[in-house]
């Protein structure tokens, strides 16, 4: 099957837990294998934004 072309990026942003896990299926099972997409990607569990001091928060927006 061909993939649908995406011109433009779309934000992938991570959540804790089990939003993590939900997306990630989502992601796997129904995005990717359809899209040809390119994906900017913002870790905003609790940990990483502590690491960067909220800094990625700012970046995603």
């Amino acid at each position: 099957m061909k993939k649908i072309k995406v011109a433009n990026p779309v934000v992938d942003i991570d959540g804790d837990e089990m939003t993590r896990i939900i997306w990630a299926w989502i992601k796997e099972r129904l995005i990717l294998p359809y899209l040809d997409i390119t994906l900017e990607y913002y870790d905003l569990g609790m940990e990483h934004r502590d690491k960067t001091e909220d800094q990625v928060t700012i970046d995603a927006a």
